[in-house]
């Protein structure tokens, strides 16, 4: 402990608690990188700058209310800021090929770009303030004010990487968006259906499907299933969801259903992985709303709901699923949120991206099938459970 200087009596508990809003702002976008490129020294560089800070913050708090000055806490901060820095610095070369790609397409996507440029400029002011100005309050204010703005500029800039990051639709895709002398694909809009994405209008009449995408996914990648479940039986909507995530768009469904009212006798609701706990959640809505809003069905796709249902499930997986959280799925039967009307259905040698056609996902399994067999597959049960 060093002896109190008197500027430090200029501290207030305002500029103390301030001084943790960039802290949390860093820290969330460490998590958010986390979650997109799931680096360990990422995470423990992350991990390392936030305790930092904190200690910074913390430091302050008892300059201001025990009027004690513990050097230990500024020290730890001058340690732990650059050994986190050096190791999210690290994570990109530990990363291989990868990681460069992946950190070339970060910083230049537009216009996140300008914001992580921004983000550095007020980053370099703040350290420019820091050492040509005083250790009073007034001087700690204009730092941290510097320091919140680059933080929360990076931020925004985490934000529009990671919704702008996501897989495409690959040819096999793009091309069953054409129609066929059986399935006619017709592109729908909120406007005059409901909802954006496309109708896969099928020899069917009676029974209709609604399908979320699974999040970070262009819709596009289930126009193969969707094409091959409409060809069996059952009109399908396939929903395009904003920023492709179904949760911003969970009532896209009811709104389909709402303006379709009449056209067909049965509807159904489905998603794959996030865009099923999202069907799960709409199906989920619709029960509490009374018999007249329920659904004929959910449709999941290595996915399951977060509350107990009564309406029927089917739910399918692939046996190589290694995306799809197991100890979770497992909960949901020991917690008795599966229904009395329940299928469960797995595809051997199946995986998660294979649902859909937009390539290999990240942490999935190898399969032992390839994707038009188990979009087959699935199809065919999906086609057997409505007819039955």
């Amino acid at each position: 402990m060093s002896a109190y200087k008197d500027e430090y009596k200029e501290y207030t508990m305002g500029l103390a608690l301030f001084d943790i809003m960039p802290v949390l702002l860093f820290l969330a976008s460490g998590l958010i990188m986390y979650s997109m490129y799931g680096s360990m020294l990422l995470l423990a560089g992350v991990l390392s700058c936030f305790t930092g800070g904190l200690c910074k913050a913390v430091w302050k708090m008892i300059i201001v209310i025990s009027k004690k000055d513990l050097t230990g806490l500024t020290r730890a901060f001058h340690i732990l800021m650059p050994a986190g820095l050096a190791l999210m610095i690290l994570s990109v070369p530990a990363g291989g090929r990868a990681a460069f790609s992946g950190l070339r397409r970060s910083i230049t996507m537009m216009p996140a770009a300008i914001l992580f440029i921004a983000a550095f400029a007020l980053m370099c002011l703040m350290g420019y303030l820091g050492s040509h100005m005083d250790n009073s309050a007034s001087s700690n204010w204009i730092e941290e004010l510097a320091n919140t703005l680059a933080q929360l500029a990076f931020l925004i800039g985490v934000i529009i990487v990671y919704f702008g990051t996501y897989y495409h639709a690959d040819a096999a895709a793009l091309a069953a968006l054409e129609s066929t002398e059986d399935v006619s694909v017709i592109e729908i809009t909120k406007e005059s259906d409901g909802a954006d994405g496309w109708l896969f209008d099928g020899p069917g009449t009676d029974s209709a499907l609604v399908f979320y995408p699974g999040a970070k996914v262009e819709a596009a990648s289930y126009s193969p299933l969707l094409k091959e479940i409409s060809l069996h039986g059952a009109d399908c909507y396939l929903c395009r969801m904003p920023l492709n995530f179904a949760l911003l768009g969970k009532n896209a469904a009811e709104d389909i259903r709402a303006v379709n009212k009449g056209n067909y006798g049965k509807w159904y609701i489905g998603g794959h992985s996030l865009g099923g706990v999202a069907a799960a959640m709409t199906a989920d809505d619709a029960e509490e709303e009374g018999n007249a809003a329920e659904w004929d069905g959910l449709i999941l796709l290595a996915a399951y709901p977060t509350g107990e249902l009564s309406t029927p499930v089917l739910s399918i997986y692939g046996s190589e699923d290694k995306v799809l959280n197991s100890e979770k799925y497992a909960e949901t039967e020991s917690e008795g949120l599966w229904p009395d009307d329940f299928t469960e259905i797995i595809i051997e040698g199946g995986n998660h991206a294979q649902f859909g056609s937009y390539g290999e996902q990240k942490g999935d399994g190898r399969t032992g099938t390839d994707a038009a067999k188990q979009q087959k597959e699935t199809a065919e049960a999906v086609s057997n459970w409505i007819k039955r």
